[in-house]
């Protein structure tokens, strides 16, 4: 018996050896969890947590107003110059490409404390965002207006050109909302933007991305105005999920995307809406009750409305009388730029 209790007192101390030995080893090496992360997380500050907005989150479109983090840094672009901006882009839905560009034109009356209003402008088919900085008219207006300009860069299509997919992922499988707001997000995160004075125009394909940004974008997006756009009915419709202000140009002899439209007749795989059809669709969206009443009339340009719409939106159309595919360098007695800004300055989020 007492070789038993010998022999168990001596495993009971190998055993408390070999535990006092585990121990010391777990303390040397920072704890046992299979995991290297720390074992206490620390809490959100209570800032991070009243923020009611979503924090941005790879591969998701954000549709709501975000705040800005660019305010008091030094612009990484020269005030009273445009420059080429790069931002990282997810290849899957980017034809491949691992990032995309824009040019920013930052007005020379720019303060770092002080929030300013963005100009999205989107080129057409073939075109790219150089041409659009240089002759828009937007980059000049902002020097005199004190906006930020941001002219994005399409990708390429089949044909090498320019384009963008203002029908969604079935074009390429690119994912154009998503690059917008990564460009966003991007923005102001480098500058002193206010959140509430966002906007969207573009010419022809670039219009018909402004339309689609309308549906897909406007918790983000204060207003559109598009310009002779190619407004193709989205595959899972159009949900903005507020009233939209909107602003439409187009000329009534376009030849590239008719006033008329495109019946499915005519073009079963790529159909147009009537720009009539097209504006009244969104006088019901907007749950506009008057219109379209007239309020200019020129020989050359006639401005329509819809009006009494929800939240303070409007549905404002300039028909360019006889106007082909092209964006005219006034409307009435202003610039076609200056016209839009206006229209955009009466219409934060």
């Amino acid at each position: 018996m007492k070789d038993i209790h010998a022999k168990q007192n001596i495993q009971q101390n190998l055993w408390a050896i070999l535990l006092a030995c585990w121990l010391i080893s777990c303390f040397v090496l920072t704890g046992c969890a299979p995991s290297a992360q720390p074992q206490t997380a620390s809490l959100p500050s209570a800032s991070t947590a009243a923020l009611s907005t979503p924090s941005p989150t790879p591969g998701s479109v954000i549709n709501a107003p975000l705040p800005t983090t660019g305010c008091g840094k030094v612009p990484s672009v020269t005030p009273g110059t445009s420059a080429n901006q790069t931002i990282a882009s997810y290849p899957a839905v980017s034809r491949g490409h691992t990032t995309r560009t824009y040019i920013v034109h930052i007005p020379a009356m720019y303060k770092a404390d002080h929030p300013e209003a963005v100009v999205l402008v989107f080129h057409g088919h073939g075109g790219n965002a150089s041409d659009t900085d240089a002759s828009s008219g937007f980059s000049q207006l902002a020097e005199q207006r004190g906006f930020i300009a941001v002219s994005p860069q399409g990708l390429l299509d089949d044909d090498g050109l320019p384009f963008w997919a203002s029908i969604g992922p079935i074009d390429y499988g690119i994912d154009d909302a998503l690059f917008v707001s990564d460009l966003l997000t991007k923005l102001q995160t480098d500058f002193c933007i206010d959140p509430h004075r966002i906007y969207a125009t573009g010419f022809s394909n670039g219009g018909g991305m402004s339309g689609f940004l309308a549906c897909k974008m406007a918790g983000r997006i204060a207003a559109f105005a598009p310009i002779s756009g190619n407004y193709y009915d989205l595959p899972d419709g159009c949900h903005p999920g507020r009233a939209v202000p909107i602003l439409e140009i187009h000329g009534t002899a376009d030849s590239i995307v008719p006033y008329q439209g495109i019946s499915a007749r005519e073009n079963p795989t790529w159909p147009l809406p009537s720009i009539p059809q097209w504006l009244q669709n969104w006088a019901m969206r907007d749950g506009c009750t008057k219109g379209p009443i007239t309020f200019l009339q020129k020989p050359t340009v006639t401005g329509m409305q819809w009006t009494n719409c929800q939240k303070n939106a409007i549905v404002v159309h300039y028909r360019i009388e006889g106007g082909g595919h092209d964006m005219p360098s006034s409307l009435g007695d202003l610039s076609t730029a200056a016209t839009l800004w206006d229209f955009f300055e009466t219409h934060p989020l």
